[in-house]
């Protein structure tokens, strides 16, 4: 392991390396662990879970993604993915992009299963998703998109009159 790394870079790796150990791909046997870094310290794990129904797959990013937002952490620091060959697909970048700033860190863990080996490839998100749909950009998102699950106050009192039919 590199002495350049920080412990926290090297523990989001390690997890990342314990959750492809927990991958459910009976169907295409590629087992892909993944694990983001929040604003805040907390690190998240994800696998890749694969269904029968291709289409109802899950891939590890996501997973680790959606595991963060569901714990209450939606800004993403650093992103790690190990596997052979480990590269997020179209769908995980665009998720990644959502979540992230221009300086979220990705790390690529190639296991090289022959040898043993690792390598490990720094990179950002935006690098890795040149010209992503911008949510904010497009004006589809305020600064703040938090604001937006906030409830609206109730307009109790304020009630519509029922529509009338008539029947002819």
């Amino acid at each position: 392991m590199s002495a350049k790394r920080s412990k926290a870079v090297e523990r989001l790796i390690e997890t990342a390396l314990q959750a492809q150990k927990r991958a459910y791909c009976p169907y295409s046997r590629y087992p892909v662990g993944a694990a983001v870094l929040t604003e805040t310290g907390r690190v998240f794990a994800g696998c890749n879970v694969e269904n029968a129904s291709y289409g109802l797959a899950m891939c590890a990013e996501r997973v680790a993604i959606y595991h963060a937002i569901a714990g209450g952490h939606d800004a993403i620091k650093a992103v790690c993915v190990v596997g052979a060959a480990a590269r997020p697909c179209g769908a995980c970048r665009q998720v990644m992009f959502e979540f992230s700033s221009k300086d979220t860190a990705l790390y690529l863990v190639d296991l090289h299963p022959a040898t043993g080996r690792r390598s490990v490839l720094k990179t950002t998100v935006f690098k890795l998703l040149p010209m992503a749909f911008d949510p904010l950009a497009s004006g589809l998102l305020p600064k703040n998109p938090r604001n937006l699950l906030k409830r609206k106050p109730s307009r109790r009192g304020r009630r519509r009159p029922a529509a009338r039919h008539r029947r002819k």
